[in-house]
């Protein structure tokens, strides 16, 4: 769903990107786009205006956005079992 920032927020995932007035969202949870419309947030969006920043991913019912995190971990597993076998070569 296409949203329009009304007022300045701070993202719920890593605190720190600030979403300002005027910026297009494309959010795929549809409960996130609902929430931020009901405080006030952002507005739905129906122009033609390009979307500046894509928040979320649809997730199918019953899973929930925490788990975007686990490519991360695998990836950071993966980089440190390659240094600890480099590190058991090396002696």
């Amino acid at each position: 769903m296409k949203l329009i920032v009304k007022s300045i927020f701070r993202d719920k995932n890593d605190h720190v990107t600030l979403y300002e007035p005027g910026i297009i969202l494309e959010v795929k949870d549809k409960e996130r786009a609902a929430d931020l419309i009901d405080r006030g947030l952002c507005a739905e969006y129906k122009g033609k205006k390009a979307v500046a920043v894509t928040l979320g991913e649809e997730t199918p019912s019953g899973e929930t956005e925490g788990t975007e995190a686990a490519p991360a971990e695998k990836a950071e597993e993966a980089s440190t079992e390659g240094t600890t076998s480099n590190t058991k070569e090396a002696e």
